[in-house]
């Protein structure tokens, strides 16, 4: 049986770590892309959509009008990053296949000549859907599952149908037959009660589809490695300053732009808006992107109320890769481990594959006593 690598190989020298300073291009390398601002799930881990989190009390006013970004939206968006070869992926806090512009969306990412990932719930992948992604080679579809039993799928996502998620991926990858792409993958958010099922999680996806990816739980508002099982923080290397705003803009449905994946949590943190202040190029190099950019480079992320009690700076790392029980496994850190099968790399594409993943800083051992 397949044992998860949780690799801790991620420490720089605390004297090297005054000369990491990350830099940014023109435009970003990611696009991540919330096309609708509502979601078809209340999973119980869920830090946008959560029952406790729909409560009226808690529900941010972003969430409480459905939001649909318009097709003449997202062509304004594509066609200003086109040139610069972003990867896109299509979705933020939402389930990208309820908007009503997905089927627009995903052919227009293919016109432009870019590569796009998403990641969906599944349950609504049907026939058309999954015709639609196959005719266009789609690169990359990720279907969260997170449990290996009814069960499990309760606490995660709060159904229990998983036949139906398993027959949904099932359909796709009968759909895909021969052809490379959509490259299929599977994710797994590990949490204290589902971490022992990875490894039965592991095996049976295996036969079936691309690529597993098991992600760390992220607390709400607060990424904290301690809630990875297996972690504490005291395996946290010295810090260094957060890749998320060196490389990724994240545009909300109704364009605002969150400084990270993190702060989307936070509707109501917001940088600037690519449909009101000059698109995409004119937010990512304003003045508070550039100031968040330097108070990290200068090591000064306490200043940020969001940034200071966030973990999530680990993903700055570089890939560390290891072939292994039939998997050629990649991870920057224990947010993110991806489990790709050696025999369905044809369709691993490097542009998206690996700027999804990839980092900036050579990693070193963390420790001797690597679990």
């Amino acid at each position: 049986m397949t044992v998860h690598a949780k690799s801790k190989q991620m420490v720089i020298n605390q004297s090297e770590r005054k000369e990491v300073v990350l830099s940014h291009n023109l435009m970003p390398d990611i696009v991540r892309l919330e096309l609708t601002n509502t979601c078809n799930l209340a999973c119980p881990h869920c830090r946008h959509h959560s029952v406790e989190k729909r409560k009226p009390e808690n529900y941010s006013p972003y969430y409480k009008t459905p939001i649909h970004m318009s097709a003449i939206q997202i062509t304004s968006i594509f066609e200003e990053v086109a040139p610069y070869k972003p990867s896109v992926t299509l979705n933020v806090a939402n389930e990208p296949l309820i908007a009503k512009t997905f089927p627009f969306a995903v052919r227009k990412v293919k016109e432009c000549g870019l590569v796009g990932t998403f990641n969906t719930n599944g349950l609504t992948l049907n026939e058309e859907l999954c015709q639609l992604l196959v005719d266009v080679q789609y690169d990359s579809i990720n279907v969260s599952i997170d449990a290996m039993t009814p069960e499990t799928l309760k606490k995660a996502r709060g159904i229990t149908r998983l036949d139906k998620l398993i027959e949904n991926v099932e359909l796709l990858i009968r759909i895909r037959g021969d052809k490379k792409l959509p490259r299929i993958g599977v994710t797994f958010v590990e949490t204290d009660y589902n971490y022992h099922e990875i490894p039965s999680f592991l095996d049976f996806w295996k036969k079936k589809i691309d690529v597993i990816r098991i992600t760390g739980y992220i607390k709400d508002l607060t990424p904290d490695i301690s809630e990875i099982p297996g972690f504490t923080r005291a395996d946290l290397p010295p810090r260094v300053p957060c890749k998320q705003l060196f490389r990724d803009i994240v545009i909300r449905a109704n364009g605002d732009v969150s400084p990270c994946v993190i702060t989307a949590e936070q509707p109501d943190i917001v940088v600037g808006n690519v449909f009101k202040e000059g698109g995409v190029r004119a937010v990512w190099n304003n003045k508070r992107m550039n100031e968040l950019r330097e108070l990290h480079n200068s090591g000064r992320w306490d200043e940020l109320s969001f940034c200071k009690p966030c973990d999530y700076w680990v993903e700055t790392f570089e890939m560390k890769e290891e072939v292994r029980d039939g998997f050629l496994i990649r991870n920057p850190s224990p947010y993110t481990t991806f489990y790709n099968v050696l025999d369905k790399m044809e369709n691993w594409n490097k542009n998206l594959h690996d700027r999804q993943g990839g980092a900036t800083i050579q990693a070193k051992e963390m420790s001797n006593n690597d679990n």
